[in-house]
């Protein structure tokens, strides 16, 4: 078996690698959804979708700096545009509305 962990028992969580968890529902696609117990996070086993490391967070701000189109970026790395639209929101609100001067 290519996990390890048993057939009865569940995967360990993705964030904190926890044991404590629950089945929690399944999704709209029919696959099962888990809860940690420990951290709270809900996961399923194989995502399919991309996880964005703190590596690319990183290349994305400073691509946005040097002024390339969200389209270039996320043609470049392979990332979603909902993902990045998201991602310049977030980033758009945690500047201060108003920037006060530094004598």
């Amino acid at each position: 078996m290519d996990n390890d962990y048993s057939l009865t028992s569940c995967p360990p969580c993705p964030s904190c690698g926890s044991r404590q968890i629950l089945k929690n529902g399944s999704t709209h696609h029919k696959k099962q959804k888990f809860l940690c117990k420990e951290c709270g996070r809900q996961f399923i086993e194989k995502p399919q979708k991309k996880q964005i490391t703190l590596k690319e967070k990183k290349r994305v701000k400073k691509l946005l700096l040097e002024r390339i189109s969200l389209r270039g970026i996320t043609r470049s790395l392979e990332i979603s545009m909902t993902w990045l639209q998201k991602f310049v929101n977030s980033l758009y609100r945690s500047v201060p509305l108003e920037l006060k001067e530094i004598i």
